[in-house]
């Protein structure tokens, strides 16, 4: 059933990209078009059939659409909402997919304050790969994937729902939080496992590579993310990140103390303890 007349994706790589593919297999737009910086990306979109139409440009893209997603790096969304504001038609919705709210929400609601005629929801789809271009994109991506939506007190009620509606025909499993909320949900369970893979595979000499299993690469897979996008993920969410950060540092080093006294009890609880959760989290229960 569709939800909008004209949809618009300005930035179409694998979230982008598996957005329109998730659009269009659900009928949820009569059309859905895609704004590209790059001739090559807009191409290889168009082929993948990740959009119905395409154009390297934010005026005409936005023209007439009802929803905008805007799936940029981090650093470049609120300037490209302020844009697309400009131009879209009264009563627009603008989401976007941006993996830290607080510094994004704040800034978008700030730059439309004077505008009662666009209206904000932030949005972070928690699904992804270490692939970033759109000939990865899948319709599938969102399927039981969480969803967070953000809402303030300058968030219109009924574009939220709409929102909500959306990410969910899509099949994530959408929570509604605050952007600070989120922030510190995700510097946990998303921007942290992220640095500990760039640290772990960073801090390993070259030379002992040769000799890396699956667990060194099961450990490190994200570390072949993109290093310009992740380091405005993390630059744009410093203080949860470092209090993160001190959180996996104290366990860390109780752990490599109890290992360094020989204490064989504390060293099989550490592990028991950090098995368990994932165990629950991976099997939907805890390990005995």
């Amino acid at each position: 059933m569709k939800q909008f007349n004209k949809v618009t994706i300005i930035g179409v790589g694998l979230i982008g990209g598996s957005i329109g593919l998730a659009i269009k297999k659900r009928n949820l737009a009569r059309e859905v078009v895609g704004v590209f910086r790059h001739e090559s990306t807009l191409k290889r979109a168009l082929k993948c059939n990740a959009v119905d139409k395409a154009t390297m440009f934010i005026e005409s893209g936005v023209n007439g659409a009802d929803l905008i997603i805007v799936t940029s790096p981090v650093r470049s969304i609120p300037n490209i909402i302020k844009t697309a504001a400009k131009h879209a038609k009264k009563g627009a919705i603008i989401t976007d997919a941006g993996s830290t709210k607080a510094w994004i929400v704040s800034s978008v609601e700030k730059s439309l304050a004077k505008s009662r005629k666009i209206h904000f929801v932030g949005s972070h789809p928690m699904a992804g790969s270490e692939h970033a271009g759109v000939e990865f994109a899948r319709a599938d991506l969102f399927e039981k994937a969480p969803c967070i939506v953000t809402s303030t007190t300058a968030t219109d009620k009924a574009s939220l729902k709409r929102v909500i509606k959306f990410w969910g025909s899509l099949g994530g499993k959408v929570k509604v939080m605050s952007p600070a909320s989120h922030d510190k949900s995700v510097s946990l369970i998303s921007h942290l496992p992220h640095i500990v893979a760039f640290g772990l595979a960073g801090s390993v000499p070259l030379r002992e590579l040769q000799y890396a299993a699956e667990g060194f690469k099961d450990t490190t897979r994200v570390a072949s993310s993109d290093p310009e996008l992740w380091a405005d993920i993390f630059l744009t969410n410093k203080r949860e990140i470092l209090k993160a950060g001190r959180l996996f540092e104290n366990y860390y080093k109780d752990m490599l103390k109890a290992i360094s006294k020989g204490d064989r009890k504390k060293t099989v609880n550490f592990l028991k303890k950090a098995k368990s959760k994932r165990d629950a989290l991976v099997y939907g229960k805890e390990s005995r």
